[in-house]
């Protein structure tokens, strides 16, 4: 029942989807709800709770292919197939931005800057903290789609713009985020009597140091796609971040993330329910062999117990002379015709084992692989037990891998490995937070001890030569996007790592003899009642050279994923 459950909230969110990918900005701008007298911090939780509440995003999106692409995950029981790398029709961020993120998000700065005086003095912080969250999620939007409405996007809605908006190329929108940021910065870091929003910010509870700290690192965070477009550019900004006084996060404490009460993410959209369910091959044996404290963070062991051994052993599935293999973390291969491959023939499927017991003909079913940690994507599942849910928007570990590269680059004057060390021990920490939260099954929170250990491998330790070094950043703010799979995705695009070969050998995609390049972008949703500014921008993408010759063609690049 709760298969059939899904389908009918996913049909229904599928039609909605294909409506508001092409929905004109005549029906998002019209008849604004929005009055002067209301108080702009009650439109900020509504914002908030739409950029973490993505049900629809997780299974359509996540499981089914970013946790694929990026072999977190493995479909079970039979495996990936050629099939992921067909068109999907996900990014369903872009609509969500344009329908309710940014729609209100824009409400509360014209409301404040409809305000005068001392009114809107008081409530700068409030318009700072939107200006944020405003600029993270557009940032999210155009990482994968390229240009965007967004300057002139929701203007219209006070009699100031256009329905017909243009579209802002990404070079654009990269300066026009920072200088947001910036100003956000300089107001959330003014000394003041302010309007506290309180509980209605469900991230920071409207601390203004932390948004300032949040806002410092997203600069950071979106500067780094400059390297190959405009170094000079990233150059400054990783200078001005550095001598900020308003700071970057200290620890996982001062992270941008969500926690949520115990009735969130319970079932339905939030359950993998197969797709992608078992942790990729590569992965998990990359994390048993160099005892990552994370792994039975992100995956479960297997069913195959000592016990479930003897017992098949004892009723004729295995001959007398077998010996237990006591390594229950199992990962599924990633490439569509590994399943051909004879040495990998065990590893799919239901294992069912034949035995007898009592002089009876018994069946035994063992799931042989390793399932990931359902319960820190879906507290309804593994009992449905109490706990909280966690979000990582932008993270403390997130940062000290930035900063470990820009030190490695000689952009800023740092300790490539100190930052380096601290970020791997920050990822390790706030999964444990994470698990405990939830909680997982049968995790141990990691001890100083095991990260030490763990730091001290040949293959994680900030060892090597310049690029081997770069490459283990890159390994690292792979591993520690498993809970923000979209930001794995952006980071190996960005970053290159894993690759195939490398210290963390990515498997290459082989469908029907046949290699499957990752995709690298989302179409760029149609607008007909745009389409001259549509068709404006995607000519404008096509003339990079690198877009493709075509929106539907997902393995070409936004501008500042360059070659």
């Amino acid at each position: 029942m709760k298969a059939i459950h899904k389908l009918g909230i996913g049909a229904l969110a599928l039609a909605t989807l294909a409506s508001s990918c092409t929905k004109d900005f005549e029906n998002i701008n019209k008849n604004p709800e929005i009055t002067p007298d209301i108080s702009p911090e009650m439109l900020i939780t509504t914002s908030q709770k739409a950029m973490v509440d993505r049900d629809f995003d997780w299974f359509y999106e996540h499981y089914q292919y970013l946790m694929r692409y990026t072999q977190f995950t493995v479909s079970y029981p039979d495996g990936n197939t050629g099939g992921m790398f067909a068109n999907p029709r996900v990014n369903d961020f872009y609509s969500a931005f344009y329908t309710n993120i940014g729609r209100n998000l824009t409400d509360i700065q014209q409301i404040v800057d409809g305000k005068t005086g001392s009114d809107q003095a008081y409530y700068a912080q409030v318009r700072a903290i939107a200006t944020v969250n405003k600029v993270y999620s557009a940032f999210r939007v155009t990482d994968v789609n390229g240009s965007i409405p967004y300057t002139e996007a929701f203007l219209a809605r006070v009699g100031e713009g256009s329905f017909k908006p243009a579209y802002d190329s990404q070079e654009k929108l990269f300066d026009i985020f920072d200088a947001e940021l910036k100003a956000a910065i300089t107001t959330l870091t003014t000394a003041g009597q302010f309007m506290q929003v309180g509980k209605y910010d469900i991230f920071y509870a409207g601390d203004a140091s932390k948004w300032a700290k949040a806002a410092n690192v997203l600069r950071l965070k979106i500067a780094m796609r400059l390297g190959k477009r405009a170094p000079q550019k990233l150059q400054a900004i990783a200078t001005e971040v550095m001598a900020s006084p308003a700071g970057l996060f200290t620890g996982v404490a001062d992270e941008w993330k969500f926690i949520s009460s115990t009735n969130f993410a319970r079932g339905g959209n939030w359950n993998a329910q197969g797709n992608a369910t078992r942790g990729g091959k590569t992965l998990v044996d990359f994390m048993y062999d160099n005892s990552d404290p994370r792994l039975n963070l992100f995956f479960k062991k297997n069913g195959f117990t000592l016990a479930v051994f003897n017992r098949l052993k004892a009723g004729g599935a295995f001959p007398a002379s077998a010996v237990y293999n006591p390594r229950q973390y199992v990962g599924m291969p990633e490439s569509p015709d590994d399943r051909n491959n004879p040495a990998f023939a065990r590893l799919y499927g239901v294992k069912r084992y034949s035995i007898v017991e009592g002089g009876q003909n018994v069946s035994v079913e063992v799931d042989t692989l390793s399932t990931f940690q359902n319960r820190i994507f879906d507290l309804g599942s593994d009992g449905d037990l109490a706990g909280a849910y966690t979000q990582p928007m932008v993270t403390y570990a997130e940062m000290c891998f930035i900063l470990s590269e820009l030190s490695l680059k000689s952009i800023i004057t740092g300790d490539a490995t100190e930052w380096y060390n601290k970020g791997v021990t920050a990822s390790i920490n706030a999964y444990s937070g994470i698990a405990t939260l939830a909680p997982a099954v049968d995790f141990t929170v990691a001890t100083p001890e095991a990260i030490y250990a763990y730091l001290a491998k040949p293959a994680i330790a900030f060892t090597g030569t310049t690029d081997e070094k770069m490459e283990k950043i890159g390994i690292q703010q792979y591993i520690n996007s498993f809970k923000t799979p979209w930001e794995a995705w952006g980071y190996y695009k960005l970053l290159g790592y894993p690759k195939v070969g490398g210290i963390l050998n990515r498997k290459e995609f082989i469908a029907s003899g046949v290699k499957q390049e990752i995709p690298r972008r989302w179409p760029l949703p149609i607008s007909n009642q745009n389409i001259d500014n549509y068709n404006k921008a995607v000519t404008e993408m096509k003339a990079t050279g690198e877009y493709g010759n075509a929106v539907e063609d997902i393995t070409g690049r936004v501008w500042w994923d360059k070659k």
